[in-house]
This record gives structure tokens, C-alpha cells and sequence, in this order.
């Protein structure tokens, strides 16, 4: 939750376009950490990336965009074929990077895509890099499985919040939190971690943690967190869900 221009927004989602490890890598590659800017229409939007791969060689990534509450967001679909360079960030509207290294491998530019439309990018290498790699999701169990809904009270506004948990390959949870009154807007929950009747979610896209309790009421009950704001959020089954038998 912060407030942005007089009202509060929900986990912080001002982005419509848009924990650390040393790993292994090599000067050829696009392995380092990278900053520049996205030159969108109205203004140039600072970012920072870091891009390395891991002892088994997978490309792994993060990024932060400056001045945001998006800090060490994981990146997916890192792709790299002689000096292209693709990826996305899990940021609220997800957004793809297509781009090329230079000669020397000092840059980085392409093109940021996201549902608002395209953008240049330019990013110079400065050191190596530094992947904060999220902390794997826990399995996850019936009792949490399924949709869920509450709402937030802060500055007098009462706002819906829905939470989806569902099962990845292999079991583990995945989570997506939606902001209901922003235009069901989504926010993806970088790890789920379940503990008997507790549930912690990390959503690094804005910085924000929520933990609750599963009580016998079959409610979640808990708060969320982003920053010096901590409000209560309680999470019942949605609607079609608490039909189920």
C-alpha cells in the first residue's frame, strides 16, 4: 500500500510499463550488472540489472527499477543467443526485454515491450553481478489451494484484494495477489511459503510481504506490509469457492 498523488495504491503498482548471490560467469556473455534507463514517452525510467548463471549454468536474473518499490524482481525467459539478449520481469504488467550487446560488450540496448505499448533501453555494464535469487515457494497444501478474497481499509477507502493460490509442476505454491479495484490489476508473488496453518508471501515486484494464519473459521487472517505501512487483511474464499463441498 502507498500513496501516491493524494490516494492510496494498492501494493504500489505505479509501473505500466513497466536476495544476493555471487555466481558464476564469463566477460563474453551479458553476465554483470547492468544500469540505464527506459526512454519512455514523458520521461526516462532508471533501472538496474543483474544477469549471471548459476553453477549449473542456467541464466539467472534480477532487477530493480530506481525510485520504485520494485526492487530484486526475478526475471524469466532469459535467452541468450550470440549477442541477443532476451528476458522478462515479473513487474505489475509484465514486461519483455529484447536486446543486443555491443561489440566490446560495454552495452546493452533494445526494445522494453509491455501491454502499454514499446520503449528503447539503454544499459551499460558496471562490475559483476549480484542475483538476489528468490527463496523457493513451499508446497502447497488443499487447505490453501484455491481463490481468495478480502479487502484493505486504509485512508478511509475500503479496497478489494483477491489472492490465487495454485500448484506449479511439481507441487510447489504460486501465487498471484489482484489489485480488484485497480482494474484487476495483477501482482505477482515472487515465493509462497506455507507452514502448518501459517502463509507468508513475498511480492518483490512492490516490496511487499504478507503473512497470515489459517484459523478454524477456514479464514486467513493476517497483514500486509510494504515499507513503514502495515495494514490488516483478511483473506475468506472466494465466492465460487465456498460453494464447494
Amino acid at each position: 500500500m502507498q500513496k501516491i498523488g493524494g490516494r492510496w495504491v494498492l501494493l504500489g503498482a505505479g509501473l505500466a510499463l513497466w536476495g544476493a548471490v555471487g555466481l558464476a560467469q564469463t566477460a563474453s556473455k551479458p553476465a554483470g550488472h547492468w544500469q540505464g534507463k527506459i526512454q519512455i514517452p514523458d520521461h526516462e525510467l532508471g533501472i538496474a540489472v543483474d544477469l549471471a548463471q548459476s553453477p549449473k549454468g542456467a541464466w539467472i536474473g534480477s532487477m530493480s527499477v530506481t525510485g520504485s518499490t520494485s526492487i530484486d524482481v526475478p526475471l524469466a525467459g532469459i535467452a541468450i543467443e550470440g549477442t541477443a539478449v532476451r528476458f522478462a520481469a515479473s513487474l505489475p504488467q509484465r514486461a519483455s526485454f529484447d536486446g543486443h550487446l555491443s561489440a566490446d560488450g560495454s552495452s546493452l540496448s533494445g526494445t522494453a515491450s509491455s501491454a502499454a505499448g514499446e520503449a528503447p533501453f539503454q544499459l551499460t555494464r558496471n562490475g559483476e553481478a549480484n542475483v538476489s535469487v528468490p527463496p523457493p515457494s513451499s508446497a502447497l497444501s488443499k487447505e490453501f489451494e484455491g481463490a481468495w478474497e478480502g479487502t484493505i481499509d486504509a485512508d478511509g477507502k475500503v479496497r478489494r484484494v483477491a489472492l490465487k493460490l495454485s500448484p506449479a509442476a511439481g507441487g510447489t505454491a504460486m501465487a498471484i495477489l489482484i489489485a480488484v479495484d485497480q482494474g484487476n490489476l495483477e501482482i505477482p508473488v515472487s515465493t509462497v511459503t506455507i507452514k502448518d496453518k501459517q502463509l507468508q508471501l513475498e511480492a518483490r515486484a512492490v516490496s511487499g510481504t504478507y503473512r497470515g494464519t489459517l484459523g478454524e473459521s477456514g479464514d486467513i487472517a493476517g497483514e500486509w506490509s510494504q515499507g513503514p505501512t502495515r495494514v490488516p487483511l483478511t483473506f475468506k474464499r472466494g465466492s465460487s469457492e465456498a460453494k464447494k463441498p
